[in-house]
């Protein structure tokens, strides 16, 4: 919505100037005619659209019928439009916002269209899979876990790539000391300090297999690496917030068994 926004020139101060400047943008990028008569039905207010769109709430009129579009096609030109919005506005922190979101959900722009990227994962996908298992679990601190989680994503859409990398790995070192906590509780054996000591325990006590505890303690060297040469701190943070999400889900899964 706020990059859409953008696009519209400041001086285009009347509503005959508005629909100047939109109606052949839209035309330009074949969007339907039902969609530019929304969005003239709408005077060009893109939170409004957006929103119609989003609720599946478009409608036109067929043969003196009112018929609502399909939620697909609906859907389609929320994309259309996002394709748009990245491929026609200037660089922006809004701009940049929208790209790391996109990123998050597994996509960017190219060539005029929304593409997976290399081995598309959906982060918030991944997101609200974990936190719904989080609440459910027994994990003592799982509102810790959330809260690291939730502000890992916060400071990746912000482009603090550190600062996201920071809370990947501190939501990651929770995950994996509340199942420990599990574990020693359940055979009366502390595992001893350091993240390291505590994945080996739980590999000592077939929590982990050999494989899964070196698989813990790469992502564990990844996400507190000061450097990682040849990525993008773009990549870096996503997948930083791939290793936090998935590793904490498999320590999840584990410990339901130990309840």
């Amino acid at each position: 919505m706020k990059v859409l926004r953008s696009l519209e020139p400041e001086d285009t101060d009347t509503a005959f100037l508005i629909r100047e400047f939109w109606e052949p943008l839209l035309f330009g990028w074949n969007f339907p005619s039902w969609l530019i008569d929304e969005a003239i039905k709408q005077h060009f207010n893109w939170t409004t659209i957006v929103r119609h769109l989003q609720g599946g709430q478009v409608a036109h009129w067929v043969r003196g019928v009112m018929m609502y579009l399909s939620t697909v096609d609906q859907k389609s030109m929320l994309k259309q439009l996002t394709v748009m919005a990245m491929t026609e506005s200037e660089p922006t922190v809004e701009q940049e916002e929208l790209r790391l979101m996109l990123l998050l959900d597994g996509f960017e722009v190219s060539d005029r269209k929304l593409v997976s990227v290399q081995g598309p994962i959906s982060v918030t996908q991944e997101r609200n899979r974990v936190l719904t298992n989080l609440a459910s679990s027994s994990f003592a601190r799982k509102d810790v876990i959330a809260t690291h989680l939730k502000e890992a994503e916060d400071q990746f859409s912000s482009g603090k790539m550190h600062v996201s990398m920071g809370q990947s790995r501190s939501a990651f070192q929770a995950g994996v000391e509340d199942a420990v906590a599990l574990v020693e509780k359940k055979i009366s054996r502390k595992a001893g300090s350091g993240l390291k000591n505590q994945v080996v325990f739980l590999r000592e006590e077939n929590f982990l297999s050999a494989d899964e505890e070196a698989a813990f303690l790469a992502a564990w060297g990844f996400l507190s690496a000061g450097a990682h040469p040849g990525l993008p701190p773009d990549e870096v943070g996503r997948i930083g917030l791939i290793f936090g999400l998935e590793f904490i889900q498999v320590v999840m899964i584990k410990a339901k068994n130990l309840v």
